[in-house]
């Protein structure tokens, strides 16, 4: 087997001709860390404030209730529909139960 090829066709991993490869550095180590802590920092103080914020809660808790009443609403009206399927099915079995 060649050394240019790095995977070993047998098993798919990679293969460097019986030697150890040397461990790289993980590219998280090699970004620019100040810029990321100042980035958290940042989006940190933003949901902070929101957080904080009454309208923004108000707003929250409205947009909540809406949905919560509208997934309410919605399971009411698909239990009635299962009773009417279930009714009609009922009403069908009946009406061919004399026949057999």
């Amino acid at each position: 087997m060649s050394n240019n090829n790095p995977y070993n066709p047998y098993y798919g991993y990679p293969y460097y001709g019986g030697q150890q490869q040397p461990a790289a550095e993980p590219t998280y180590k090699k970004q620019n860390t100040k810029t990321h802590f100042v980035m958290g920092v940042a989006a940190g103080a933003a949901v902070a404030y929101l957080l904080t914020n009454k309208k923004f809660q108000q707003g929250v808790a409205a947009t909540g209730e809406k949905a919560w009443s509208a997934v309410r609403g919605e399971v009411e009206e698909l239990k009635e529909r299962l009773e009417d399927t279930q009714a009609e099915l009922e009403y069908y079995r009946n009406l061919h139960k004399g026949e057999e």
